[in-house]
């Protein structure tokens, strides 16, 4: 079902799990905008040492220099400014870091291109757009950020503010990443999230960064819960549909042709939307069409083609077609009459109403977000304390000592140290 939905990277609903606000994200094949789940911020962290360790690597033998490729760090270090604030650094690159993430989850189940170790391949052409895929992640975390702050902004001037049970969340947070992932890696807390997010974030800094994301969590919240669904949209098409791939952008017209071929020979098959319906599965589970499943289609929720046919004046129940978005490729379609959203539909479309709003805000340039330029990279070598993180405190107090009195080779002995540890980290294709 997921498939067919629009790409919100940023959601990219498996790896959508990264931050407790709404995320308004862009998608170029339609030009307008989708919304992300709400989920612990460490389901972030953990999912990179869960790729560290099906990789064989420790987490001690990782380097934010490696953790997410070569490429990335090109992108990060902006200086944003929000309603005439400076951006921390430390918390644009941390949007930065979860959105190449979700991009990288949807490279991995290959809607976008990756590279061999299962990142999206930045250097690859996003697409039909002219653009790269490094130019379409700079669009979507800016765009991450920038919604979050008018969550943010919003919350603020609702009379939300972080509570003392926010606060404890977030402990907890940190004391996971702590217990579960600092310790056993014989590192200290603020070693693991310089792996993480960067030589400039520290605990202190990620606390920040995870208080703004609750409080711009807040105002969504209460979004949600105090909207009202129209009348007029409460009840919606149902339809069934097996997706055989063959996007436009991508795919060759010999693949195109067998795809139409598949669905048309589907189609024929059917006597009725039972039919579809187990034809479907049948088909997914055994690789010949790449989605199968009955959805509720929402306004704005899926490609503009599926759309258009749901929602078509026309349709009748019981009615099966097949039908091309250049997103996906061809859909054998069965119309299955109208369903009153469930509470979750509803939530989902309150969250694309909220997404929506912020949106305007965001092209109409009312809170002036803009970059100013990109800050001096910190090296590790300028990082020498952290380099060694899992050693005794006293021992850290020396390094630093001797990092002051003799620079030059406490820059080589990191170099030596960090080149001998690192490893490149692994990333496989969710299931």
């Amino acid at each position: 079902m997921k498939i067919i939905k629009k790409l919100a990277t940023a959601a990219i609903a498996a790896a959508m799990m990264m931050s407790s606000a709404t995320v308004v994200l862009a998608d170029e094949t339609t030009g307008t905008t989708a919304e992300t789940t709400t989920e612990s911020t460490t389901a972030a962290t953990t999912a990179v040492a869960t790729q560290a360790q099906q990789s064989n690597n420790s987490l001690a033998n990782m380097n934010f220099d490696t953790m997410y490729g070569t490429e990335l760090p090109k992108y990060l270090n902006r200086q944003y400014v929000f309603d005439g604030q400076k951006i921390p650094v430390n918390e644009s690159n941390y949007y930065f870091l979860l959105t190449f993430m979700q991009l990288s989850q949807y490279a991995a189940y290959g809607y976008l291109p990756a590279t061999k170790d299962g990142r999206i391949d930045l250097t690859a052409a996003y697409g039909t757009t002219g653009k790269t895929c490094g130019e379409y992640l700079v669009e979507q975390a800016e765009k991450y950020l920038h919604s979050t702050y008018i969550l943010m902004k919003r919350a603020r001037e609702a009379g939300l503010s972080i509570t003392d049970e926010d606060k404890k969340q977030v402990d907890n947070d940190i004391n996971t990443m702590n217990e579960q992932q600092a310790k056993p890696a014989g590192l200290t807390l603020d070693r693991v999230i310089k792996i993480y997010f960067g030589p400039r974030c520290d605990e202190q800094a990620y606390r920040a960064i995870l208080e703004n994301s609750a409080l711009a969590g807040k105002y969504q919240k209460k979004f949600v819960e105090e909207y009202n669904v129209p009348e007029d949209q409460r009840m919606i098409p149902n339809i069934t549909y097996a997706l055989h791939y063959a996007p436009e952008a991508s795919a060759s017209a010999d693949e195109k042709a067998k795809a139409k071929a598949a669905a048309d020979e589907m189609l024929g098959k059917c006597k009725s939307i039972d039919d579809l319906k187990k034809l479907g599965t049948e088909a997914k589970n055994s690789g010949v069409c790449k989605d199968a499943g009955t959805v509720p289609v929402q306004k704005g929720k899926m490609v503009p083609d599926f759309e258009a046919w749901a929602y078509g004046a026309e349709r009748k129940e019981g009615e099966m077609a097949v039908i091309f978005a250049k997103e996906y490729g061809y859909f054998c379609v069965g119309y299955n009459g109208k369903v009153e959203l469930d509470a979750s539909e509803k939530q989902d479309m309150a969250n694309k109403a909220l997404s929506d709003d912020i949106e305007k805000d965001m092209t109409s340039g009312k809170y002036g977000f803009k970059n100013e330029g990109t800050v001096p990279t910190v090296s590790t070598s300028n990082i020498l304390v952290y380099v060694f993180g899992g050693i005794a405190a006293a021992a850290v107090i020396v390094l630093i000592v001797v990092s002051v009195k003799s620079s030059a080779n406490a820059k080589k002995s990191s170099s030596k140290k960090s080149s001998g540890s690192k490893k490149k980290s692994g990333s496989k294709k969710p299931k």
